[in-house]
C-alpha cells in the first residue's frame, strides 16, 4: 500500500503575512502542496470557517484518512464582526483555529520580545514592530525565513 501524503490546508484571513508564514515553516517540513495556506475570496472570520469546512469535505471526497487530514482556520481579532460566530461554527468540528488577538502581527512582535503590553489595533502593533526591532517590517516580507531562528522566543 502506498504512503498518503497529509492534506494540509491553511485558509488565512491575511493575504501574505500569515499565508508566507506558514508556507516557509510548511516548506521546511517538505510540504510543497499547491494551495497549502491561502486568503478566501471572504475573508471575514465565518468566510474563513465556512472555508475550512469546505476544504475538510474535499479531503473527505478525495478519500484522504481522517488521520491525515489537517485543516486550520486562521483568523485575527482585529475588531472583525462574527469572531465568535465563526469559533462557534467550528466548535464540533475537526477543523483547528488558530486565532491571533489582536492581529497576526503580535505572533511575529513575541519573535522579538516576550510582549505583555496591550496594543490598541494591527496598526500599533505593525508601528511597534518598525520602531523597536524592524525598520524594514513589510506585510509581505519572508518572515518565516526571516524569524525562524526566534521561534523559541516566540514560543
Amino acid at each position: 500500500m502506498s504512503q498518503i501524503d497529509p492534506f494540509v490546508r491553511l485558509v488565512c484571513e491575511g493575504d501574505k503575512t500569515e499565508s508566507n508564514y506558514f508556507i516557509g515553516y510548511l516548506r521546511e517540513l517538505g510540504l510543497r502542496q499547491p494551495g497549502i495556506a491561502y486568503k478566501p475570496k471572504d475573508n471575514s472570520p465565518c468566510g474563513i470557517a465556512r472555508e475550512a469546512k469546505l476544504k475538510y469535505q474535499e479531503a473527505l471526497r478525495l478519500k484522504i484518512p481522517r488521520d491525515k487530514i489537517f485543516v486550520a482556520a486562521v483568523f485575527d481579532h482585529d475588531d472583525h464582526a462574527g469572531v465568535s460566530d465563526a469559533f462557534e461554527m467550528l466548535r464540533e468540528s475537526p477543523i483547528m483555529v488558530a486565532f491571533s488577538n489582536i492581529c497576526f502581527e503580535f505572533w511575529i512582535l513575541l519573535h522579538f520580545e516576550r510582549a505583555t503590553r496591550p496594543f490598541s489595533n494591527c496598526e500599533e502593533v505593525i508601528g511597534f514592530i518598525h520602531k523597536s526591532h524592524d525598520p524594514n517590517y513589510g506585510k509581505s516580507n519572508d518572515h518565516y525565513t526571516r524569524l525562524r531562528e526566534k521561534i523559541p522566543t516566540a514560543i
